[in-house]
C-alpha cells in the first residue's frame, strides 16, 4: 500500500513538472512574440513618411545656366547680365529686398511641402510659393504618428529649401513678339554623393512675377511683383525606391506601382496650411496618419511639367515676353512624396536648371 502511494506521488510530481515546462515555454513564447512585435514596430517606423528623426539632406551642387545666348540673358539682380550664373552670383549679387536662399556646404535642407498657390507676402518685392515644414508627432496614448505643419518664410537664413530670383531679358524688338522658352535637357535633379535616392522626392517651382521693358530703371525692374503664373516641376517621376513604394502603400494607400517604368507620376497631396496635432480637439487631427483628405490642410498637386529620370530632351516652359521678366525659383524636397522617407535621408542632391529659346527656322 505504501509502495502504491509513493508511486502515485511520483506520477503527480512528473505531471507538475511537465505542466511547469509547458507554462515556462508559453511564457518564453509570449516574450518572443512581444519582442518580434516590437522589432516589427521599430522597422515600420524606419520607413514612415517624411523624416521621423532629425534627418536632413545636403545640396551638393546647383547649376543654373542659360543656353541659346543670342537674344536672351540672365541675372540675379537685374543689373549684372550674363549667359550663365552660378551659386556665387545668387549669393553675392543681392540687393535690398532680395532673398538669395541657398544652403551652403555646412547647411542642410529639411522636407517641406506646398501647393500651386502664390504667396503674396513672400518678400516685400516678390511673390512666391508658401512652404510648410512638416514634423511627425507621436501620440502619447497609442503611439500613432501624426503630422504637424508650420509655415515657412523665404529668408536668406532659411536653409530648409532653396529660393532665389532670376531675371530673364529677351532682347528682341517689341514688334517681333514673345518667344517660346524651353527648359534644356539637362534640367532636373540628380543624385549626389552619398546617393540615397532622395532626388526622387525633389521638386522645382517657378512663380512668374511679371515683365517690364528693358529700358526701365533698376528700381522698377527689381520691384516687379505679381503672380502671373505659378508652375511646379516634378523630375524623376517614373522611378521609386522599394521603401518608397512601401511608404506609398502603408501611409498614402497608393498601390499598383513598381520601382521603375511607371507611366504616370504617383499622386500626392501638398500641404496648404499650418496646423497642429491636438489630442483634445478632433478637428485638428490630420485624420489617419498623414491622411490627405482634409481639404483645409491638403490639396492635390498636379505638376505642370514632369520628366523621367532618363530624360534627354528639351521641354517647353512658357512664353517669354520681350523685356525683363522676373521669376522666383524654388527647389525643395517634397515631404508628401512617397519617396520622402527615412531611408532616403542623409543623401545629397544636384539641382540643374537651364533655359533656351525655341530654335528659329
Amino acid at each position: 500500500m505504501e509502495e502504491m502511494n509513493k508511486q502515485k506521488e511520483e506520477e503527480k510530481e512528473k505531471k507538475r513538472g511537465f505542466l511547469f515546462l509547458i507554462e515556462d515555454k508559453n511564457k518564453r513564447l509570449y516574450k518572443l512574440i512581444f519582442a518580434l512585435i516590437l522589432v516589427i514596430a521599430i522597422f515600420s517606423v524606419g520607413t514612415y513618411a517624411w523624416f521621423t528623426s532629425n534627418y536632413t539632406v545636403k545640396v551638393q551642387q546647383i547649376d543654373v545656366t542659360v543656353s541659346g545666348g543670342s537674344g536672351i540673358q540672365i541675372s540675379t539682380d537685374a543689373e549684372n547680365w550674363k549667359s550663365m550664373i552660378t551659386i556665387d552670383d545668387i549669393l553675392n549679387h543681392a540687393y535690398a529686398g532680395a532673398v538669395n536662399q541657398v544652403p551652403k556646404e555646412t547647411d542642410q535642407m529639411n522636407p517641406v511641402s506646398t501647393v500651386k498657390v502664390a504667396y503674396a507676402d513672400a518678400t516685400a518685392k516678390t511673390q512666391g510659393l508658401h512652404m510648410y515644414r512638416g514634423t511627425i508627432v507621436n501620440d502619447a496614448n497609442d503611439g500613432t504618428m501624426y503630422l504637424d505643419s508650420a509655415s515657412e518664410t523665404d529668408s536668406a537664413n532659411n536653409y530648409n529649401y532653396i529660393a532665389f530670383d532670376l531675371f530673364l531679358k529677351l532682347d528682341f524688338k517689341e514688334s517681333e513678339g514673345p518667344k517660346q522658352l524651353y527648359f534644356t535637357s539637362g534640367t532636373g535633379v540628380k543624385a549626389g554623393n552619398p546617393n540615397t535616392h532622395i532626388e526622387y522626392a525633389s521638386r522645382m517651382g517657378f512663380v512668374v512675377n511679371g515683365t517690364q521693358p528693358s529700358s526701365s530703371d533698376l528700381t522698377t525692374l527689381r520691384n516687379i511683383k505679381g503672380a502671373e503664373n505659378v508652375f511646379i516641376y516634378e523630375p524623376n517621376y517614373d522611378v521609386h525606391t522599394s521603401n518608397g513604394l512601401v511608404n506609398g502603400r502603408d501611409n498614402y494607400h497608393i498601390t499598383g506601382r513598381t520601382v521603375s517604368g511607371n507611366a504616370t507620376p504617383a499622386p500626392y497631396y501638398g500641404v496648404k496650411a499650418a496646423f497642429a496635432y491636438d489630442p483634445e480637439d478632433a478637428t485638428n487631427f490630420p485624420g489617419t496618419p498623414l491622411d490627405s483628405t482634409d481639404a483645409n490642410k491638403f490639396a492635390l498637386v498636379e505638376p505642370d511639367f514632369k520628366t523621367t529620370a532618363a530624360n534627354s530632351s528639351d521641354f517647353e516652359f512658357m512664353t517669354l515676353p520681350v523685356g525683363v521678366t522676373k521669376i522666383r525659383v524654388y527647389m525643395w524636397i517634397e515631404g508628401q512624396d512617397i519617396d520622402c522617407e527615412n531611408t532616403a535621408s542623409g543623401g545629397q542632391v544636384q539641382y540643374n536648371l537651364g533655359f533656351k529659346l525655341q530654335e528659329q527656322p
